[in-house]
């Protein structure tokens, strides 16, 4: 049992007992000092408070009548003595020698035809004596003494015991108590195996339907533990496979680098070309490098955008312009269409490579003599730039996979597969959403090129500072 529990536990019972000793404490403050001792039940109280009453409305004989009833009923918690001017019962019971000193009684003198009769309420100190002398008295007539007139007492029920409702009370607050703090305690136990055991297995691990399924706060934090384990195993993947896929891309680089060298060294009159396709392959390395880096932070949230206002406009101007010159070497043509003025709320250099990624990698993919669209237009609060070419699209099936790190849907171009998913973190980081979509011929029969668009929160209009 953990902490938790107990604590539970003690806090009911504490609860309890002084629930219990309120009420106790209220009742006898609220009690007068001749009522605390002769402790009266309200049976009592109220037939003093209206005896006169009852004996004016039926007289003697009715006073008679309630006090056999009173005699024979097994619940009276006091003894009713109605005693006349000599000290004699009503009924012919013997009347105790000290009745006049027992501070257990109540006396009240009422008049009866003229004649002056005493009323004595006495609590039955011994009523539960009397109680288990009926009982005995039953299970053996001889050994139980004396009966008195009338025969024994009628027993009350059982349940009106105190110690049967002591014990009702003590049994039932156990069991509330007891199921309060494990419904309390069970899941937080749960919890706490389900953490220790993050490390073992390897962050797969998940709580059970039973808890997940709870409607109370318990069943939403197991939900939210599911929710961050999956997020946490899913993170570790995705770093494994970036380790994975670093190593390999920079392996091809290095191998190249080492073949280079080897060669040198047995042709060394051919040392000059040889330099050049190092520095070649170096840079490529540098450039992998880089963007690995960059993907890394942005992925890890290493890279903290320095928000400010950005003319997207420009951005576009000059990465188009520098863009054309490498898509003219692929008799390829590069058309920006439309270009309004517009301002976004983003990092000014994440955002340019966002863009200049999404157009360079149009051209690397659209094939020779391809036309390429760059259109930007402004709707409402949103700026909406598109890139499309009619170069072979891609497969339907590989969409979905076009922004993962280190995807490449064509093996034959150059390239790490990291522009997209640069572009895809790079958007967000302002705000804005990224998606790729096939664009098909007229019949549908086969597509017709690519298109990604972008969307990012602006102002957009003439009225923007130059």
């Amino acid at each position: 049992m953990g902490q938790l529990f107990w604590k539970f536990l003690l806090a009911f019972w504490l609860a309890l007992i002084l629930a219990f000793g309120a009420v106790f404490t209220l009742n006898q403050l609220s009690q007068s000092p001749e009522q605390n001792r002769a402790l009266l039940s309200p049976q009592g109280r109220f037939f003093l408070q209206n005896a006169q009453q009852l004996i004016d409305a039926g007289g003697v004989p009715l006073l008679r009548t309630l006090v056999q009833n009173w005699q024979d009923d097994p619940m009276a918690r006091e003894q009713l003595l109605v005693l006349d001017a000599t000290g004699a019962d009503l009924l012919g019971r013997e009347v105790p020698a000290d009745i006049g000193q027992n501070p257990r009684t109540k006396h009240l003198v009422v008049q009866a035809a003229g004649q002056p009769l005493q009323l004595v309420l006495v609590n039955k100190d011994n009523f539960w004596q009397q109680r288990a002398f009926a009982i005995k008295e039953r299970l053996n007539p001889r050994d139980a003494g004396p009966r008195e007139r009338g025969g024994p007492p009628p027993l009350p029920p059982f349940w009106f015991h105190p110690l049967f409702l002591l014990m009702a009370v003590i049994v039932t607050s156990i069991a509330a108590s007891l199921g309060l703090a494990w419904y309390f305690a069970a899941p937080v136990r749960q919890l706490k195996t389900a953490l220790s055991e993050l490390p073992q297995r390897q962050w797969q691990t998940q709580l059970s339907s039973e808890m997940t399924g709870r409607r109370d706060e318990f069943g939403a934090l197991a939900r939210s533990f599911n929710q961050m384990a999956q997020q946490v195993y899913q993170a570790i993947v995705s770093q494994r496979r970036l380790l994975h896929d670093v190593s390999h891309e920079l392996r091809s680089p290095l191998a190249r680098l080492q073949l280079l060298t080897g060669l040198v060294r047995q042709q060394p009159a051919d040392l000059d070309a040889a330099l050049d396709k190092v520095e070649a392959e170096a840079a490529r390395l540098d450039q992998l490098v880089g963007e690995i880096l960059t993907f890394s932070r942005l992925e890890s949230g290493e890279v903290q955008p320095r928000l400010e206002a950005v003319p997207v406009h420009e951005l576009l101007d000059s990465i188009c312009a520098d863009a054309t010159l490498e898509a003219e070497n692929r008799q390829q043509l590069l058309v920006l269409v439309q270009n309004p003025r517009a301002v976004v709320q983003a990092d000014a250099e994440l955002l340019y490579r966002a863009l200049e990624n999404v157009v360079r990698n149009a051209i690397k993919y659209a094939g020779s003599g391809a036309f390429i669209r760059v259109d930007s237009q402004c709707l409402g609060a949103e700026l909406v730039v598109q890139i499309s070419d009619n170069g072979p699209g891609v497969a339907p099936e590989l969409l979905p996979l076009l922004f993962n790190p280190f995807f490449r849907a064509d093996k034959s171009n150059d390239g790490v597969g990291l522009g997209l998913s640069i572009a895809l973190r790079a958007v967000h980081t302002c705000g804005g959403q990224i998606r790729a979509e096939n664009l098909w011929l007229p019949d549908g029969s086969a597509a017709a090129g690519l298109l990604v668009e972008i969307r990012l929160p602006c102002h957009c209009g003439n009225d923007l500072p130059s």
